[in-house]
């Protein structure tokens, strides 16, 4: 009997197993090129889902056959090749380190992360160990090589092509050897051929789609831009993922990278029209951008332009609401006023500078609780029975959505400072824009040339031009990049260091300067305060100055006062010599040289001079013109002439 149910139960389970075997064949049934054979179960999930390994990217034989030989252990092995690699890195086994990389990678290629930190970890880490840029410039090629390696087992990861944008972008435009790398970039024809190879499926061409100043030489912001586009354009056509990341980020890089290289050859001195058309674009990309809809956070699609739309909508149903129940809101404001407590009514009614910390706490509370909203409109005309409770609560909620939406917008919109770069975008863009940069660069270059006195009038001129943008672009004096702008000032502010001046308080860029400098030092020169190089003829000598000392400071000698030579010889006669060659008597002098050359007295004849009481002296300005020509000649006479006398 034990024998009979043993053999039953042999004879059950190979029954299942075979039902199974058979219900397996069936789901797991490959696909083929007939349109009537579909394949099985699995086969179809995997193509409706898009992540068969022939729609995920290439299959490569050599990572199959690696994968199948390790049977289910290539996480094991994946741990201890990581290992070696850091091994390699840290005796300086770099190329032994890359081929690592690369089996690490084949042992699972749809592994993201594995591709962007390996390249991050050449192009960052391995490429700062080298002293020579060019071997620096090197290594991080071979670092974005590997990453567009990735895209070929990955074909529809727009993160994977946006991170590879990021490296053209940072690595190559914002790094510390920005400038050298940008020298190279232009003109390394074997990597340009190596990024169209991996470029083909996206349509572009990286000759044509992305050349910099000089035509047919592609630009790394540019490059940058064309991979963001495959990843916006993945993405459109829901061929991929970008997973947690935000939507309202992801779409703006195609714009920005415009912007970033329109930034980047002004800074370098081709401040021409390319530029503006780079600026001209980005704002045309901008406005497409805000009109894209996007996903968010919230469950709702949205598009940041829509902000406008709705403050208008807003405001047009907010006086509608309160010209129709505005006059229930002072009735409720006083209803929720009678029910506060003393405590926090007591710390309304004491004065804000008053309020101890607890009455302020109190206060603020007390202010949320008697804001009346719409809701609260109606919530009032429902329990007292008002004819058109319905119509209010309508408008009530109409408004309630409309705010609702414009706040979700507004914080998407603050994320990536939507409206800043709107702004920044519209104004580069303007003839007077690239004017006033190219001033501030040619200063720059006239300035290290020593050229003092062309780089300030360039300055000058240029800070007008500034002055006017920010003057219509408000916004741009928060701005960004405007610390660049504060260098150009601090070389200006050196620039007149130099002329023994300082920049003046009334500067009308000196906020830039403040907000952008760590150590920034108040100006104490005020051109305002400094005295005139041009005395009014109007005004007498001080008391205790010669009349000699003042006499040449006058521009203009009428010839009605004009009198002979000798009269005001004899006044210099007993003039000191430190007065007569002060640099207040010599410099009139210069511009003003006597009509007629006067006679030089003779020493063997000196002519005495009667001396005069102090009182008599001090009235000597006042009885004689002031207006009598100072002599050069006086001046340099003789000291044994004056000993004679």
């Amino acid at each position: 009997m034990n024998k009979n149910k043993s053999f039953q139960h042999k004879i059950i389970y190979g029954g299942c197993m075979i039902v199974l075997l058979i219900a397996i064949s069936l789901i797991s049934r490959p696909a083929t090129t007939a349109e009537d054979n579909p394949g099985g179960l699995l086969a179809q999930l995997r193509k409706e889902y898009h992540i068969s390994d022939a729609e995920l990217g290439k299959v490569d034989p050599a990572s199959e056959a690696m994968r199948l030989s390790l049977v289910g252990l290539d996480g094991v092995a994946i741990t201890l090749l990581w290992n070696q690699l850091n091994e390699y890195q840290k005796t300086e086994q770099y190329t032994l380190m890359e081929a690592t990389a690369r089996t690490i990678s084949y042992l699972n290629p749809h592994l993201l992360k594995v591709w962007e930190f390996q390249s991050w970890n050449m192009s960052y880490n391995v490429s700062r160990e080298f002293d020579n840029y060019k071997h620096r410039y090197l290594w991080v090629k071979r670092g974005i090589e590997y990453h567009m390696d990735g895209t070929e087992y990955n074909y529809n990861e727009p993160r994977m092509m946006n991170s590879i944008a990021h490296f053209f972008g940072n690595k190559f435009g914002i790094a510390d050897e920005k400038v050298e790398y940008r020298e190279l970039f232009p003109t390394d024809r074997l990597f340009h051929s190596k990024i169209q190879e991996h470029l083909d499926r996206s349509g572009f061409d990286v000759v044509q789609n992305a050349s910099g100043v000089v035509e047919g030489n592609p630009d790394n912001w540019l490059v940058a831009r064309l991979w963001d586009l495959w990843a916006t354009d993945t993405l459109d056509n829901e061929r991929g993922s970008i997973g947690a990341m935000s939507p309202t980020i992801f779409y703006q890089y195609p714009a920005k990278r415009l912007m970033n290289f329109g930034e980047a050859i002004e800074k370098e001195g081709h401040i021409s029209e390319k530029a503006k058309a780079a600026w001209a674009k980005a704002y045309a990309d901008w406005n497409e951008y805000g009109d894209h809809e996007m996903p968010s956070t919230y469950g709702i699609s949205i598009k940041l332009n829509d902000a406008d739309r709705l403050n208008k909508e807003i405001k047009v149903d907010q006086k509608e609401f309160d010209d129709k129940y505005g006059q229930y809101v002072d009735v409720i404001y006083q209803e929720k006023l009678a029910k506060l407590p003393a405590e926090s009514k007591a710390a309304i009614e004491t004065k804000e500078e008053e309020r101890t910390d607890e009455q302020r706490s109190l206060a603020y509370e007390a202010q949320q609780s008697l804001r009346v909203s719409e809701f609260d409109v109606v919530k009032h005309m429902r329990a007292n029975n008002i004819e058109g409770t319905l119509d209010a609560s309508k408008l009530a909620n109409q408004l309630d959505q409309a705010k609702f939406l414009r706040g979700v917008i507004d914080r998407q919109k603050d994320i990536v400072a939507f409206n800043y770069w709107k702004t920044r975008a519209e104004s580069e863009m303007t003839d007077r824009n690239l004017e006033a940069r190219k001033l501030v660069y040619d200063a720059h270059e006239a300035y290290k040339d020593a050229n003092l006195v062309k780089a300030r009038e360039l300055y000058e001129k240029a800070w007008e031009k500034w002055t006017e943008i920010y003057d219509d672009y408000p916004a741009l004096r928060d701005d960004s990049s405007a610390d660049v702008l504060a260098d150009s000032i601090k070389e200006y502010r050196s620039l007149l260091n130099q002329f023994d001046e300082d920049i003046s308080p009334n500067f009308p860029l000196l906020d830039i300067l403040q907000n952008n400098t760590d150590d920034f030092v108040p100006p104490t020169w005020n051109p305002d305060d400094e005295p005139s190089k041009e005395e009014s003829p109007e005004k007498g000598p001080e008391k205790g100055t010669d009349e000699s000392d003042k006499a040449p400071m006058k521009e203009e000698t009428p010839k009605s006062a004009e009198k002979p030579a000798e009269e005001p010889m004899k006044a210099e006669a007993e003039t000191k010599e430190p007065t007569a060659t002060g640099p207040k008597a010599t410099e009139p002098m210069k511009e003003q040289p006597p009509e007629s050359e006067p006679t030089e007295p003779k020493a063997e004849e000196p002519q005495p001079m009667e001396e005069k009481p102090a009182a008599e002296k001090a009235e000597t300005p006042a009885e004689e013109p002031a207006e009598q020509p100072a002599q050069p000649m006086e001046a340099e006479k003789p000291a044994e002439e004056k000993s004679d006398t």
